[in-house]
Formats: C-alpha cells, sequence, structure tokens
C-alpha cells in the first residue's frame, strides 16, 4: 500500500485521513486543517493517531506545527486517540463540548458506556486500542466558539445534538466545508450511500432532526463526513439523514412494541444488511457493532421518552 494513499486532499488547505484505507473500519477519520499552525478534528484512536502524525509530517508540517484538535464529540471512536496524541504532543490542546471534558479527563464511563455495545473490554481495545486520560491542563471545554486559525481561515464551532448531547460541528465559511461528526450520520463513498449515525445511551431524534435543520440554514458547500468522507450536496445529506432517522426509528419502534428483543432486533438487521453489497467492505464485528450501536440508540431513546415500556 502506498503509504501516503490514506491522505485525501479534499481542499487546498483541508486534507482527509481515512481510516477505511488503513483498514479501520469501526473508527472515525481525522481531517487536517493547514493555517498558520495544524488544526485537527477529530482524534480518532490510539491505533489511527499515529498515521494521522505521520500525514502531518508527509504534508511537510512538524509535530510542534500540531497546535490544536477539535473533538466533535467524546465517543472513543471520535476522541479515544485524545490522550495518545496529548502524550506525544503535550502541548496540543483538545477542544471538547463542555459537557464532555470531564469523560477526557477521566475515560472510565466512556469505556463503561462502549461496554453496552461491544460487550467487554477487550473488544473494545482490539477496536480502539489503548484510551489513555487527558491532563486538565490540555482541555479547552466549548459549547460556541470561533476560532481563527490563520491564512485567513475562520472556524465557527457550534452545538450539534442528536447523536450525543455533546456533539459539536464545526463549519469553516471559507471552503464551505462543514465538519459533521457523527451529526449527519455516516457516508460510504464507494457505494455513495449514508447510513444513519446512532448511539447509546444520549441518542435524541427530535433533536438529530433539529441539528439537520440548523446545518441547512448554514449554506454549506461540502459536508465532511467523519465516517468515511465527503458529500457535495448537502442539500442531499440533510434530506437523507432525516429520513433515515425517522425511518429507522419507525422500523426499530414497531419491532420494540411487538414484543422483539433488542438482540432479535440486531440478528434480524444483520441478516437483512449482511446481504447488501456494501457488507462485504465492512467485517461481521463491525456491523454488528453498528448495528447494536443503532437498535440500543434508539431503545434507550424510547425508553427515556416514555415511547415504550
Amino acid at each position: 500500500m502506498n503509504p501516503e494513499s490514506h491522505i485525501v486532499q479534499v481542499e487546498p488547505d483541508i486534507y482527509y485521513i481515512n481510516p477505511l484505507a488503513l483498514g479501520s473500519h469501526s473508527v472515525s477519520g481525522v481531517y487536517v486543517l493547514v493555517g498558520d499552525g495544524i488544526t485537527l478534528i477529530e482524534a480518532s484512536t490510539s491505533q489511527i493517531a499515529p498515521h494521522v502524525l505521520d500525514a502531518v509530517r508527509a504534508l511537510g508540517a512538524k509535530d510542534k506545527d500540531v497546535v490544536r484538535c477539535i473533538v466533535t464529540h467524546v465517543h472513543l471512536d471520535h476522541a479515544g486517540g485524545a490522550g495518545w496524541l496529548v502524550q506525544q504532543l503535550p502541548h496540543l490542546k483538545i477542544h471538547v463540548h463542555e459537557r464532555g471534558a470531564k469523560h477526557l479527563a477521566d475515560p472510565s464511563n466512556l469505556l463503561e458506556s462502549a461496554q453496552m455495545v461491544y460487550g467487554d473490554r477487550e473488544t473494545i481495545h482490539a477496536i480502539h486500542g489503548e484510551v489513555l486520560p487527558v491532563p486538565e491542563e490540555n482541555l479547552v471545554p466549548v459549547k460556541e466558539s470561533e476560532i481563527d486559525i490563520g491564512s485567513s481561515i475562520r472556524i465557527r464551532i457550534f452545538e450539534a445534538p442528536g447523536h450525543a448531547p455533546h456533539h459539536l460541528c464545526i463549519y469553516e465559511p471559507k471552503s464551505g466545508c462543514l465538519f459533521s461528526g457523527e451529526a449527519l450520520g455516516h457516508y460510504i463513498p464507494e457505494f455513495d450511500i449514508i447510513t444513519p449515525a446512532v448511539a447509546p445511551p444520549g441518542f435524541d431524534l427530535d433533536a438529530s432532526v433539529a441539528t439537520a435543520e440548523a446545518i441547512r440554514g448554514l449554506g454549506a458547500r461540502v459536508i465532511c463526513f467523519s465516517q468515511f468522507g465527503q458529500h457535495r450536496n448537502p442539500s442531499f445529506v440533510i434530506r437523507e439523514t432525516v429520513n433515515l432517522v425517522r425511518t429507522y426509528g419507525d422500523l426499530i419502534r414497531a419491532a420494540l412494541e411487538h414484543g422483539f428483543g433488542t438482540g432479535e432486533i440486531m440478528d434480524m438487521m444483520f441478516e437483512r444488511v449482511s446481504e447488501q453489497p456494501q457488507a462485504s467492505k465492512f467485517s461481521e464485528q463491525s456491523i454488528r457493532g453498528m448495528l447494536a450501536s443503532l437498535v440500543l440508540g434508539y431503545y434507550h431513546h424510547y425508553r427515556r421518552t416514555g415511547a415504550i415500556q
């Protein structure tokens, strides 16, 4: 494999580190923004993070140039590598939603929540690698913010709840790039399909739809998905996302109301999904993990809102 084949140029000063090209199908990619220094969007995992630093060097920058990392939310597939990055770059500042900062300082609750999806710590470690705490002095809690990163680039960070209550999105108006994290789902460019991104325990269907509609109003030109690439028709993305989260929600709610357990629903969905051509790109473990997240995310949402008993 070409050692740089995982580095995708999105815009003149924006690059994407593609985890699929690195053989990792269950975790976030990382965006690299080049201004006066380097800004990372997402930390991914401690297994992907070393490739991020290699990519930064391949682009001609030095480790000391990497000044900040903005994580869209604290789930392990997006922020699990933050502690490793800070260990390598002690000057690095990690920007994170103010509700999520404490979970990066002490990731024990994140690991507990991840066990809902993955079942045990061994599986979590196999997928996400080592999860290290981030020292408090390296954390920058944010909710709404604007940052001048140089080279006439000013990014806007804003709340985008739905996938999680501590979710952020980032908008860069010069390029029109909207870094969506998992607020608008996942995009698989090879098959040109969008899939919903739903996770326990904090997924909120109504908030997810409201966030998608708020993003519509920005006039973005490119949706930069953390998983697994870019889409240049934002109107389609938003319309498809809203349709998907509602449709899957209706299907899973109906199954729950008919007495099916979450495990049974996951198995039924796996049979359907595994027949799709895009399933060949993902391991059975990855597919089952994504379906567990999806079903349990809706289950906890409906229990919390009283829609099911």
